[in-house]
């Protein structure tokens, strides 16, 4: 029996294309709008496959925040120039200032809160970046801050199960009894099923399932007003 929730933050707590587009407008103003979203997951493709590298310290932060968005771009055969990328990530911070919860994940939040459900957050990140997003979308309104995990923070990253296996002893439960809902299937159904948790996996963006992988995941819900009606009847 689930008995806890614990969320990724990243586009499955706010929708991160909104900010990301934003930013791409703003810089790249010829970019096709009809490609927004295959651009999109292509840039969080290249900034979860290259993350370690900025934390081992193969790459440096800031070369890791441009190869990303160089990447998923050449993608498109669309090479702007360097001093156009340099200046993506402070557009992009930019953007990320206004980002606010969707209407139905505050809803989901609320009903949880009254239900007396426990809840925390993993996330993968630096530690002031993250704290920026969370400060931005006033979560700990709902989520106590030591509920709260960023990779950075602890030296642990998804899909490491030992970053799990941490918030089970800040909720003090047990992985059977825990729920993880996440967007990314490498970090979060990976790493949240090799902990023992269930696991629903959010794909708004409609990702393909990894090649290779299969579909371990216990829920696929592919919608804002689909996870809050999951969250708000099935958590009763």
């Amino acid at each position: 029996m689930i008995q806890g929730i614990v969320f990724d933050l990243d586009d499955t707590l706010y929708e991160q294309q909104a900010p990301f587009a934003a930013a791409i407008n703003s810089l790249f103003p010829t970019f096709p709008t009809d490609k927004m979203n295959s651009l999109f997951i292509r840039f969080r493709y290249y900034s979860d496959f290259h993350y370690m590298k900025s934390i081992t310290g193969e790459w440096s932060l800031e070369k890791m925040r441009y190869e990303r968005i160089r990447l998923a771009l050449a993608d498109f055969d669309f090479t702007p120039a360097d001093a156009e990328l340099d200046a993506f990530q402070t557009a992009y911070d930019r953007a990320l200032q206004t980002i606010s919860l969707p209407v139905e994940v505050h809803s989901a939040l609320d009903f949880l809160v009254q239900q007396k459900v426990p809840m925390g957050i993993i996330t993968n990140g630096p530690v002031r970046r993250q704290e920026d997003k969370l400060n931005a979308l006033h979560l700990t309104d709902w989520i106590a801050p030591e509920k709260i995990l960023i990779s950075d923070g602890v030296q642990i990253q998804k899909p490491d199960p030992k970053i799990f296996k941490l918030m089970e002893e800040r909720l003090d439960l047990t992985n059977e009894s825990l729920l993880y809902i996440g967007d990314s299937f490498d970090n979060d159904v990976i790493g949240a099923k090799a902990a023992g948790w269930s696991v629903w996996w959010f794909n708004h963006q409609r990702r393909a399932i990894p090649s290779g992988q299969t579909a371990i995941f216990d829920e696929e819900i592919t919608s804002f007003s689909d996870l809050n009606k999951a969250l708000t009847t099935k958590m009763i």
